[in-house]
């Protein structure tokens, strides 16, 4: 198996300050998500998909840094090909852009993850019927 190199380890992973609030109610056993990093992963997708960025508020919160990424190598193969396919070739040699750009994906996510979670009684199945790609 090919060992994928880490570029983004040294690199802090942020949410805004709000949405960080409420997602941590939603990780670990009986939650929607098992680690805060799959709610970013989450939401930097749907980000993606609706094609839209919130920028990085003032008010933000360091959640883990990229060594996260090691865990998950598939993660970092899937970033590279989205920030690729977004901005060129070029913006592979800054890893801090790549996981701007990312982190700007996964605020916009990040937003629609709070509302669609806030205040239901069964939120991993409002996050799966939420995530129905006949839905998106």
């Amino acid at each position: 198996m090919v060992e994928i190199n880490n570029r983004y380890a040294a690199i802090d992973l942020f949410m805004p300050e709000d949405e960080h609030r409420v997602i941590r109610e939603y990780v670990g056993t009986g939650q929607p998500f098992q680690r805060q990093v799959d709610a970013w992963w989450i939401a930097f997708c749907l980000g993606v998909r609706h094609n839209q960025t919130r920028p990085l508020p003032d008010r933000r919160t360091k959640f883990m840094d990229g060594t996260i990424l090691s865990s998950d190598p598939w993660r970092i193969v899937h970033l590279e090909l989205i920030a690729l396919g977004l901005r060129g070739e070029d913006i592979l040699t800054r890893p801090r852009d790549v996981i701007q750009l990312a982190t700007e994906h996964a605020n916009y996510g990040l937003e629609l993850l709070v509302d669609t979670l806030t205040g239901q009684n069964e939120p991993t199945l409002t996050l799966m019927n939420y995530l129905d790609p006949a839905t998106l």
